[in-house]
This record gives structure tokens, sequence and C-alpha cells, in this order.
């Protein structure tokens, strides 16, 4: 009952950090390269960087994209569809599946890269999220996450080798070789807070605001920053079923303390209810042991009584027997 209950709470608990958590808005989304490796039929392709799958992270897993080899830059995009509230940007490395050291030959192709969110296929009219500079063969992550909390419709991964002398430990070429790359962030436009239930504010321009607290850096009619979020909620439609998942979501920090405190006391009721029914059954046990001993003391009593019985019969013929004797003398 106990271990029942336990598996029972531990998935909903895992349910209800899904839903409240970051979704990957880059999930099977448009990718593209600029340098694909020539041969297709190996299908390392853009699209393998963002199919959801990074358990095999080999060439030969089918899981990463491999750009061609022998170039000065190296480029890869993905393409949200439309302009989206990104928070994080998760990045998986090829490794061959071998250790990730400075002895890992990918772990030189991994330096220097840089991450761009733009809201055009051009990188040089984007932001730039993350610039490596000081990562070393033996201090290089692998995975990395890259909080880059802004408005962006594509997210660019690039590369270069071509301001020589490279740095210590960089490869002579540039590659791509994304196992993963992943876009963590508000799929619904419009939202925000950690868990995308949150409206935005009218006021407000697009991009300049943090997806966590709402905050704008500035707006269209001249409004404070800090006051952005406190004026003209956008209009919902009455009855929208996203505005009553938004109004479910927003309480899901109350529905999870509300979850633990009952998962406690169902706890303690199931231990309280174990001891009682174990206390019951050894004091049924206890009843038995004494029913049989009373048992037993009645079938002694009864054997006694019988053999005095028997006695005093027998006492009682041989007192005849002797009268008998007299007499007949």
């Amino acid at each position: 009952m106990l271990m029942e209950i336990t598996w029972r709470a531990l998935f909903l608990q895992m349910s209800l950090y899904l839903a409240i958590a970051y979704e990957n808005i880059a999930l099977n989304k448009e990718a593209w390269e600029r340098f694909p490796w020539k041969n297709i039929i190996l299908g390392w392709g853009a699209q393998r960087a963002v199919d959801g799958r990074k358990s095999n992270l080999s060439a030969s897993g089918g899981e990463c994209t491999i750009s061609a080899e022998r170039k000065a830059t190296a480029e890869w995009r993905v393409d949200l569809g439309e302009i989206l509230n990104i928070y994080r940007i998760f990045i998986q490395h090829r490794t061959d599946e071998l250790p990730w050291d400075a002895k890992n030959d990918h772990a030189s192709r991994f330096l220097g890269f840089s991450v761009i969110v733009s809201n055009t296929t051009e990188k040089n009219d984007g932001v730039l999220c993350f610039k490596d500079k000081n990562f070393t063969l033996e201090t290089i992550p692998n995975s990395i996450n890259i909080t880059c909390p802004i408005f962006a419709r594509y997210v660019i991964f690039y590369n270069n080798r071509t301001n020589r002398p490279f740095p210590a430990g960089y490869s002579e070429y540039a590659y791509n070789e994304l196992c993963e790359l992943e876009v963590f962030g508000c799929s619904k436009f419009g939202y925000y807070g950690e868990n995308c239930s949150i409206p935005w504010y009218e006021h407000c321009q697009l991009g300049l605001s943090d997806i966590k607290s709402g905050t704008r850096q500035s707006n269209i009619e001249g409004i404070e920053g800090q006051q952005c979020n406190k004026t003209h909620l956008l209009e919902i439609p009455l009855g929208d079923p996203d505005d009553l998942s938004s109004i479910l979501y927003s309480f899901a920090p109350l529905f999870a303390t509300l979850f633990v405190i009952s998962f406690v006391i169902n706890i303690i009721f199931t231990i309280r209810e174990c001891r009682n029914k174990l206390r019951f059954k050894n004091q049924n046990k206890s009843k038995a042991r004494n029913q049989q001993r009373v048992t037993a003391d009645i079938d002694n009593h009864e054997k006694v009584d019988a053999n005095t019985e028997y006695q005093e019969l027998t006492e009682v013929k041989t007192t005849d027997n002797s009268i008998y004797d007299e007499i007949k003398l």
C-alpha cells in the first residue's frame, strides 16, 4: 500500500514538474546549415540536431549533425516558426562515445563557438547570447546551458577558423557537430513566467522583456520599464481554453504545496494503519494461544474428575465385596 502511494506521488510530482517547466520550442522545427556533409545517405543533416535524440553521440548513431570538412566557417540555425520568448539554450556536442577531455578530438572543434539569436536569417542582424573566449580543452563543458532571455525567431550556432594564429587547442578548421540543440521558452506568444501562464501587457515593446518577471526596459508610450508590467492586460476572450489553462497553471505552486502535504499525511496514515493491523494480528495470535491453554486446562480437569470418580467407584465395589465376604463367613 505504501509503495503504491509512493509511486503515484512520484508520478504526479513529475507530471506537475513537466507542466510548469519551459518546453523545448526547437523540437522538430526546421533547421539549416551552411556546409552540410556532401553524402546525404549518411544522415548527418541539420535536422538531426533538433530531433530530440541524444543518447548516442557518435557519427554512426544517426543522432548528430556533422558539417563538411576543411571549412573556415560553420553555421547552423533553427527556425522556431515565429518570434517566441526564449529563456535558455542547451547544446550537446558530438563525443564519438569517448571520454570528454583534452584527448577527445571533438573538444578542439567545439572551442570558440558562438550562439546568436535573431529575427532574421542573418546572424549579423541578431544578438550575441554567448561567445566562447575562455574555454580550453581541459575546461570546455559538454553539455552546456546558455541563459539568454529574449524574443527571437532564429537561434544560430556559429564557429570560425579565419583569424590565425588560433588559440591553443583550437582545431584547424571549423565544424558543426551538434548532437542536439534545445531552445527552452514559451511556445505560446504573449505570455511569460516560469510556466508561461502570465499574459503580457499591451503597452510594452516586443523583445525588451524578462521572461521570468515580465519587466520591460522600455515601452511604446514612454511608461517606465519597471511600471510596464502594471498597465493594461491583453484582452482574452471569455471562455478561451488557453485562458483557463493559464489560470490553472498560475495555481501550480499552491497545488504542489497541497500535494506534498497530502502525500505526507497519506504516508502517516498508511504507517498507522499498518501498525494497527500488525497490533490486531498479534492480539489475535495471543487470544488464540490463550484459548488453546484454557481448552487444555479444561481437558486436564475433566480427565482428573473422571479418574477420581472411577477410583471412588472402585472403592465402593471393594467395600461391597468386603461386606459380602463377612456375611458369607
